[in-house]
C-alpha cells in the first residue's frame, strides 16, 4: 500500500491517492480499478477505502487481491471548488495512472471506477463524458485518455436538476453547482448531470441503488435504465436492493453488493 501519491502538484492537499498493488508478482500488466469516495461532493476521504480495518465495499485492499492495481483518489470539495473542479481531478487522475502505466504495472486498455453516492455520480461522468474535452480540465497529462472501461455508481445522483427538485440534498447539490437551477446555470445542471450524456460511446455499467433511499431516490435510477434501453445501450447492470437505503456500506448487511460489484469487475477488466 502506498499513500498520498499526488496526481498533481500544486496548492491544493486534495490532489491525492492511495494506491494498492497485488503481492504477487505479474509480468503482465494489470487491470486497474479508481475507488472515488461519497459525501456530498462537501466532505469524505480516500482514506474511507483504503483503511485495513472495517473495510466496506470497494476497499482497495480487496480489489488487490483479486488481481487488480486499485487507486482510492481525493477530490476538492465544492465549498471552495464548485462543478466542474470534481470532474477535472477525476479526470486527471485516470490520467496520471495511464502516464505511469509502466511503474505501477497498469494496462490502459483495462481501468474501470467505482464510486458510492457523491462519488457514484463522478464514477458515472467519468465514463459517460470521455469525448468532451471541455470538462477535462487544465490538469496535467492531456496527452492521456481519461476513458474508462467499466463503471459502477452505488446510489450516484443521475439527474441533478430531479435530486434539487426532490429537495432532501438540495443544499449540497446547490453548493456543487454555485447556486440554484435559475438562468444561465440551468445548463450547468443538466451538463452535470450524467442522464444528459448517454450515448454509445459508454463503456459497462453497473447501478446499485436501494428501494429506501431517501436522497438520491431509486425512482431516478429507474428512468435511467429505461433511458439506457430506449437508446440502445445494451451492457448496463442494475441491482435494486429491498429494504436498503442510501449508499449501503455494511459487507455483512449486503453481501450480495460485494458479490455483484467484484463478479462485474472480474468479467469486463479479467475476462482471461
Amino acid at each position: 500500500m502506498t499513500y498520498n501519491v499526488r496526481y498533481r502538484d500544486g496548492t491544493s492537499p486534495d490532489w491525492v491517492l492511495d494506491l494498492a498493488v497485488p503481492r504477487e508478482a505479474s509480468t503482465r500488466p494489470r487491470p486497474a480499478i479508481v475507488v472515488i469516495h461519497g459525501g456530498g461532493w462537501v466532505e469524505g476521504d480516500k482514506s474511507s477505502f483504503s483503511t485495513a480495518k472495517n473495510r466496506p465495499p470497494g476497499n482497495i485492499i480487496d480489489f488487490a487481491r483479486l488481481g487488480f492495481v486499485a487507486a482510492t483518489i481525493n477530490y476538492r470539495m465544492s465549498r471552495t471548488a464548485p462543478f466542474p473542479a470534481a470532474v477535472h481531478d477525476c479526470k486527471c487522475a485516470v490520467r496520471f495512472l495511464r502516464a505511469h502505466k509502466e511503474k505501477y504495472g497498469i494496462d490502459p486498455d483495462r481501468i474501470g471506477v467505482w464510486g458510492n453516492s457523491a462519488g457514484g455520480h463522478l464514477a458515472l461522468m467519468l465514463g459517460m463524458t470521455a469525448r468532451e474535452p471541455d470538462l477535462e480540465g487544465d490538469g496535467p497529462y492531456l496527452d492521456q485518455s481519461s476513458a474508462v472501461q467499466a463503471v459502477v455508481s452505488d446510489s450516484g445522483p443521475i439527474d441533478l436538476l430531479a435530486t434539487h427538485t426532490a429537495g432532501t440534498l438540495r443544499g449540497v447539490v446547490e453548493m456543487f453547482l454555485g447556486g440554484p437551477p435559475e438562468g444561465a446555470r440551468l445548463a450547468d445542471y443538466q451538463r452535470a448531470s450524467p442522464r444528459k450524456w448517454i450515448s454509445h460511446n459508454m463503456p459497462p455499467i453497473l447501478l446499485i441503488y436501494g428501494e429506501a433511499d431517501n436522497q438520491v431516490g431509486v425512482e431516478t435510477a429507474d428512468r435511467f435504465v429505461i433511458d439506457l434501453g430506449q437508446a440502445g445501450i445494451k451492457d448496463v447492470g442494475y441491482l435494486r436492493l429491498g429494504q436498503v437505503g442510501h449508499c449501503p456500506h455494511s459487507l455483512i448487511r449486503v453481501p450480495s453488493m460485494t458479490t455483484a460489484v467484484n463478479e462485474f469487475f472480474v468479467k469486463r477488466l479479467r475476462p482471461e
